[in-house]
């Protein structure tokens, strides 16, 4: 009853199932990792962020009421003023777009409406971490499901185009 698995028997099946589960452990827990660490992306993004708001806010009050600022013409001292306005608003509305974010449209709002400058610093200096929050966890089962999904997206042109298994139908006679 048992063949060699040259056609297609039990052992191949089992086989071929058992390669068929490896790989499909492994796309989920490359999607599962990969979630995590976009997590962690936006985690030190909005560090960031909330730093470069800091500045801009302190930049913003020196230049309005700074002493190295009053010498200046009005004409400089407004024109830098008005810089630094535009510098704050912009880091400022970045930050309250995904901070305010609900968590599961977070990374939508960090693609949207990012700051170039700190979002390309956030990945140059990107340390890679396996957070333990709650938040971590559920980007991570979501990157899993997603990943899942991908495998099995994937694996459907196989199933279409092997070969149907022919039933064994008795001869009545």
């Amino acid at each position: 009853r048992w063949r060699s698995g040259a056609c297609g028997g039990p052992v191949t099946d089992w086989f071929w199932q058992k390669v068929d589960i490896f790989i499909a452990a492994i796309f989920v827990a490359v999607a599962g990792i990969a979630a995590c660490q976009g997590h962690e992306v936006m985690v030190q993004y909005i560090q960031r962020l909330s730093t470069e708001v800091n500045e801009a806010r302190d930049h913003l009050v020196d230049t309005q009421t700074g002493l190295r600022y009053r010498v200046m013409g009005d004409t400089v001292r407004a024109e830098l003023e008005e810089a630094a306005k535009v510098r704050f608003n912009q880091l400022k509305r970045a930050q309250d777009s995904v901070v305010n974010a609900n968590p599961l449209i977070r990374p939508l709002a960090l693609v949207k409406t990012h700051d170039t400058e700190t979002l390309s610093g956030t990945w140059q200096n990107f340390k890679p971490a396996m957070p333990v929050t709650f938040g971590s966890a559920v980007y991570a089962f979501i990157g899993m499901l997603i990943g899942f999904m991908i495998y099995e997206i994937v694996k459907l042109p196989v199933l279409l185009i092997r070969e149907p298994r022919r039933r064994k139908f008795r001869r009545r006679g």
